[in-house]
């Protein structure tokens, strides 16, 4: 049995945004409703844990780049010079 959609979410938005919804809605052939809906069950959240480990992992990234580049910058200062 299909579950009924008995709750209504609202959102202040401005006269441009609520056309622009509409549009893009009225485009893709579904209702506004079903827009939103879908557009906020593809939409990722970050808990404050997942955040850190995120950052944590970006600067090992930077890290490991930062390393590249000086071994990149050791090997071409100490290559023999070519005639």
């Amino acid at each position: 049995m299909a579950e009924h959609r008995t709750v209504m979410v609202a959102a202040r938005v401005t006269p441009a945004e609520h056309t622009a919804w509409r549009e893009k809605a009225a485009a893709a052939g579904v209702s506004p409703s079903a827009l939103l809906r879908g557009a906020m069950a593809r939409t990722r959240t970050w808990t404050a844990s997942a955040r850190a480990v995120e950052r944590e992992r970006t600067r090992q990234i930077a890290r490991i780049g930062n390393n590249l580049n000086q071994l990149a910058r050791w090997a071409n200062m100490h290559t023999p010079a070519r005639i």
